[in-house]
């Protein structure tokens, strides 16, 4: 019960609820129980409760690779990172998901220089990097400006790990190019692709071409991304006509605005593959 309800947002507070009473009734949690619940608290972002079933560890003397890297991915969603690292930096044994995570968490606090040395250190440790981690030094790039670097980890995916960069893999690479002001070679990675680009990459290059007012770019950017699913994207709309508004072209902004109330799509705050809230 707790492993299922642990697995989204809306039920994860149930899963919570489950752990306190199996305890009360005298029934002791397993490894798989410690890991749902520390995922439940990564979910809701309950880092206090988080921190208890650790001392309850602690306490019980209790290990497991499983466990760890549980711990490492809650501390570092919730914005913890010195606790995350203290997890990780305890754990005996570490696996790829554990680097993965603690790799991201670092990106995700601004610190992508540690998040781009633990990178190494996992390779040179012999633990192969996988998609999740890939992504998560991508990102870590993201954050810092790192264009080069970011490329770099972006080629030896394929060239020394055999991984083909998947959607999401171009579309971090998209906003990297993006933040840095590099939008003619986002644009020529987008065309460049093996596979027609999803939604989330169109997204991250609309969101590129809001940043920098490249009007022309954003057009072809936002009409493919409204073929592709018009009324799940609001955010492609607002990013789209802030973009116009900035250039001055308030006959397109107002005629944007009608198609967004004819297509039924609200003209609310929306936010990018990346996560930036956009408001207009």
């Amino acid at each position: 019960m707790i492993e299922g309800y642990s697995r989204s947002v809306g039920t994860a507070r149930k899963a919570l609820e489950f752990y306190i009473d199996m305890q009360r009734f005298g029934f002791r949690p397993n490894i798989a129980t410690f890991a749902s619940v520390i995922g439940a608290c990564s979910l809701l972002t309950e880092v206090e409760i988080g921190i208890q079933i650790h001392c309850q560890l602690t306490k019980i003397c209790f290990t497991h690779i499983k466990i760890g890297s549980a711990l490492v991915d809650m501390y570092s969603k919730c914005g913890k990172i010195e606790y995350a690292r203290t997890a990780f930096d305890d754990m005996p044994e570490k696996n790829v998901f554990s680097w993965s995570s603690m790799i991201d968490g670092y990106g995700k606090s601004g610190e992508p220089d540690k998040a781009l040395e633990l990178f190494h250190q996992m390779q040179l440790r012999g633990v192969e990097p996988n998609y999740v981690t890939f992504l998560a030094a991508i990102s870590a790039c993201g954050h810092g400006g790192l264009v080069a670097k970011g490329h770099e980890i972006f080629e030896s995916m394929e060239r020394d790990y055999s991984l083909k960069p998947r959607m999401e893999h171009y579309a971090c690479m998209v906003d990297l190019l993006g933040r840095a002001g590099s939008l003619h070679q986002a644009w020529d990675l987008v065309r460049g692709m093996p596979e027609r680009p999803n939604s989330d990459v169109w997204a991250a290059l609309l969101n590129s071409c809001n940043l920098h007012d490249s009007v022309e770019m954003a057009s072809v950017a936002a009409n493919e991304l409204f073929k592709l699913n018009a009324k799940r994207r609001p955010g492609a709309y607002v990013s789209f006509s802030n973009t116009l508004a900035a250039a001055g072209k308030w006959d397109n902004v107002s005629q944007l605005r009608e198609a967004m109330k004819i297509r039924g799509v609200l003209k609310d705050t929306g936010s990018s593959w990346v996560g930036a809230e956009i408001e207009a």
